[in-house]
């Protein structure tokens, strides 16, 4: 669309902005949803916890296990009991069936991309 001349300058200003928009709320926003989570041959429903940009979190209905997405490996990793009621805490924050608060969790030290 930027390439277009029939499109003005002030509509493609309007839809870049749009997306910076998006993005922007995207990274700052914490979601909760359940899904399938394969591992090993075995596909199991769970309770994803995202957190903006910096993590994707898991934690299986009966909350005995606890894991992080880690994007550079694109593995799972399991996590210890330490993170356990900070995830689950977190599950609820992102449902709205408690206030929001800080939570502990595990982040993957910034790279250098150079």
């Amino acid at each position: 669309m930027m390439d277009r001349a029939d499109v003005t300058i002030s509509e493609k200003y309007r839809r870049l902005l749009e997306s910076y928009q998006i993005e922007y709320d995207y990274g700052r926003n914490i979601e909760a949803y359940s899904g399938e989570l394969e591992e090993g041959g075995e596909t199991r429903t769970v309770d994803f916890l995202r957190i903006g940009r910096l993590a994707l979190l898991y934690q299986t209905l009966d909350g005995q296990e606890t894991g992080v997405w880690h994007p550079s490996e694109r593995r799972w990793e399991k996590l210890g009991d330490e993170y356990r009621a900070s995830v689950s805490e977190g599950i609820r924050m992102a449902r709205k069936q408690v206030a929001p608060d800080l939570i502990r969790i595990p982040l993957s030290a910034p790279e250098d991309v150079r």
